[in-house]
């Protein structure tokens, strides 16, 4: 079996993750490498997975897709049943099992994905309500038709510190929710109580190497905070400390609105003029989660941060790393970093939305991409919020919390400082400002020695292989699903072009059902054979396990086939799309089937032999050309499928036929320009947005594009009355800004319109 010397922690994180089936919570001071960690996870693992979040910025950091987009859920509180009758809820909203799936209309695409998965992976968790996971679960259980096993099977890695920031639950929404859970926190989730994750915890810190420090983060971490520690955070606090320009240092306080008046009364204080950068927005990205400002403004002098690490791979700068604006020009943006007397020339970057689909060749979950944002990784970095410098690190910090926190907040704000020599404090630390949650430190002590997971991970991955096995090589859901798909055909003859097909599908039933006996009595010698645990008897499983595999992979490869010729002769009829979509289907079981007896088989000869098992031993396991022309006939990739009526050539020739037709690919249209061609046309930006399945917010980006170019006057689109009363906010708060130029004229304005006022003052300043 797989070697078990080693006891690093990052390292048995991921066996657990690859060799058993069991629920994982990773967590780690800050700068511990979780991150690094997901990355090199998701490069390496076998297993399907997909990456979630609980925003979307979150997200977008870390190359996922939002919770709530990937299980189509609606936000406000989750109820695993319905409150008590007597419960103050009436005129409260909530969601319930029911009220879920009754509104869950999810593409097929989608439910396949979710149907296919293996292994999610929730980052960012301390966010992650209890409520939120329940849901979850509720719908992988749902949609997998799988209700006994927690998320319908699917294993679960948790991914945080949940010292930082934690869950947000409105008093309303508890008075509902305190009904059914302990705390928020996503360990008290119900789909979790009988099945709690394996604690495992980074150790080493990366960010920090002053020992006084380090223990004094562990310390706040620990609940452990002593009168000396309170003593040397006193030796830090300035209450009238505003550092010079030059000085570098980043303010981390408590609210947006503090930070950004922060920093635009610092770059009003530079004379030198302002240069505006727009954000190239394409195709599907909520504005929600841009990652970066959607117009930055600079100016000559201005104290800036990277907000990404440096992609050529020269490490000039990280994400953190606080630089100075040295010289600006309308396409370049040049810095010189802290600590050195290095100028950065700085480049774009491309921040990428994706969504996961299932390749219709191989069969594996990929991501597509649907959206990008173009920006300079930087941001105006005198002031940033505690909840904004997550991930962060700086050498300097002027911490502004006062009272305001919640429990713990401030190890969160002292955790970004690579060291004390770095930090003011400007007020007093509060005992709520210091204090952990009593749920969270008792939720800690799950933690395990790293030997006791040695010893554990043993049994569960044994556990593990003997299921996937008997998993790989049980035919019944697909003999189920052949049954079902013969019991479909129930048209008369004369009114179904289906129906001309049901004696080839009868009999593909039937010696379907006679190679699942015979899979049947293997699963028995499986559960014997694993019986024994000796070198010899594990080769003897192995030997037999590959022999299956020969046996039954051509078997199944052969009914493939048999499915694909049967199309062919399917298209020889009319209004047979339906009717293919039900072939395709069934014969992507069928390959399924093919790929995770072969995948059972190297698993397990790998684990025997103590071997890595990883996606690149995966993708080697099968050649996909054959399949790959196969597809291609029948999807007509890289064209599409043509369903247009052809007329007979002779009296015997006709009908509609299923036709491969390749096409060259056209130039793409430019995507904003497509968009004020339907402003022309007479149409609104409502119509406009769901005739390109766009949100509202993308489209007025499109516009204010060429409200910027004055091509079009931005009284035309929101109105003269909106469009004075934004060029008056802008010229009244002095800035460019959106987020204050809302809070200023309040929600009756959207961001898209304030992007088109913007526009419409460059285009009056040019």
């Amino acid at each position: 079996m797989l070697n078990s010397e080693t006891a690093n922690p990052a390292e048995l994180a991921a066996r657990f993750v690859n060799y058993t089936s069991k629920h994982i919570f990773l967590t780690g001071k800050a700068g511990t490498g979780k991150t690094t960690f997901l990355r090199r996870l998701i490069d390496l693992t076998h297993k399907k997975a997909v990456i979630a979040a609980p925003t979307g910025i979150a997200a977008i950091n870390a190359n996922g897709v939002t919770i709530h987009s990937l299980f189509q859920l609606p936000f406000g509180a989750y109820l695993p049943k319905q409150p008590a009758a007597d419960g103050d809820h009436y005129n409260q909203q909530y969601n319930t099992p029911k009220s879920i799936v009754r509104h869950l209309n999810m593409t097929a695409a989608k439910r396949k994905v979710l149907v296919d998965l293996e292994l999610l992976i929730i980052d960012e968790v301390s966010m992650l309500r209890a409520d939120l996971l329940d849901a979850i679960d509720m719908v992988l259980r749902y949609i997998r038709r799988n209700n006994t096993a927690s998320f319908g099977g699917v294993q679960v890695l948790f991914i945080g510190d949940l010292h930082q920031l934690p869950p947000v639950v409105r008093s309303n929404e508890w008075s509902l929710l305190g009904q059914f859970y302990n705390s928020a926190y996503f360990f008290d989730a119900l789909a979790l109580r009988n099945e709690p994750p394996v604690y495992i915890e980074l150790e080493k810190i990366y960010r920090q190497a002053d020992n006084v420090f380090i223990n004094l983060l562990n310390n706040l971490r620990n609940n452990e905070v002593s009168a000396a520690d309170v003593a040397l955070l006193e030796k830090y606090y300035r209450a009238d400390f505003k550092p010079s320009l030059s000085e570098k240092y980043i303010t981390l306080t408590t609210h947006n609105n503090k930070a950004d008046t922060l920093n635009k009364l610092r770059i009003e204080e530079l004379s030198n003029p302002a240069y505006l950068y727009l954000a190239k927005v394409e195709d599907e990205f909520s504005e929600h989660a841009y990652p970066a400002e959607h117009i930055l403004e600079l100016k000559v002098g201005a104290q800036v941060m990277f907000i990404k690490n440096d992609a050529t791979g020269e490490q000039r700068f990280f994400n953190g790393k606080i630089a100075t604006v040295v010289a600006l020009e309308t396409d370049k943006i040049t810095v010189q970093t802290e600590g050195n007397n290095e100028k950065v020339v700085v480049e774009k970057y491309k921040w990428e939305n994706i969504r996961y689909t299932t390749d219709k060749v191989s069969g594996e979950i990929k991501e597509e991409l649907i959206g990008t944002f173009t920006q300079y990784p930087l941001k105006l970095a005198w002031a940033i919020t505690v909840h904004k410098s997550q991930g962060l690190t700086f050498d300097k910090a002027i911490i502004d919390i006062g009272n305001a926190f919640a429990p713990g907040q401030i190890y969160v704000a002292l955790s970004r400082l690579r060291s004390l020599d770095g930090l003011i404090l400007t007020s007093l630390i509060s005992g709520s400002g210091i204090r952990q949650d009593q749920n969270v430190t008792f939720f800690s002590r799950n933690k395990q020695d790293p030997s006791m997971l040695e010893n554990r991970i043993q049994q569960e991955s044994e556990h593990f292989l003997r299921n996937y096995l008997l998993q790989c090589f049980d035919l019944t859901s697909l003999d189920n699903y052949v049954y079902e798909h013969v019991h479909s055909y129930t048209k008369d003859i004369n009114k179904s072009a289906k129906q001309k097909h049901v004696r080839w599908a009868t009999q593909l039933l039937k010696e379907v059902s006679e190679v699942k006996a015979n899979a049947n009595k293997f699963l028995a010698q499986i559960k014997r054979l694993y019986e024994d645990k000796s070198e010899s008897g594990l080769q003897t499983l192995l030997e037999r396990t590959m022999a299956a595999e020969n046996y039954f992979n051509p078997l199944l490869s052969a009914f493939s086939k048999m499915i694909f010729e049967r199309m062919e002769l399917v298209k020889q009829d009319k209004q047979v799309v339906a009717f293919l979509t039900e072939l395709l289907e069934m014969e992507a079981l069928f390959y399924e089937q093919v790929k995770k007896i072969r995948k059972a088989t190297a698993l397990l000869g790998a684990t025997i032999n103590g071997k890595e098992f990883t996606k690149q031993d995966v993708n080697a396991l099968l050649s996909q050309a054959e399949r790959a022309a196969q597809m291609e006939t029948v999807f007509a990739m890289p064209g599409k499928l043509d369903f247009t009526e052809k007329k007979p050539r002779t009296a015997k020739s006709g009908g509609a036929k299923l036709k491969a037709v390749k096409k060259e690919k056209e130039p793409k249209a430019d995507t904003k320009e497509l968009s004020l061609i339907l402003l022309k046309e007479g149409k609104t930006i409502l119509e406009i947005a769901e005739e390109r399945k766009m949100v509202i917010g993308t489209i007025e980006g499109h516009l204010a594009h060429y409200v910027a170019k004055q091509e079009i006057s931005g009284s035309d689109i929101i109105g003269a009355r909106k469009l004075d009363k934004i060029l008056d906010a802008i010229k009244e708060l002095k800035t460019l800004q959106m987020n204050p130029i809302r809070e200023y004229l309040g929600r009756d304005y959207s961001f898209g319109e304030i992007k088109i006022g913007v526009a419409a003052h460059l285009a009056e300043r040019e």
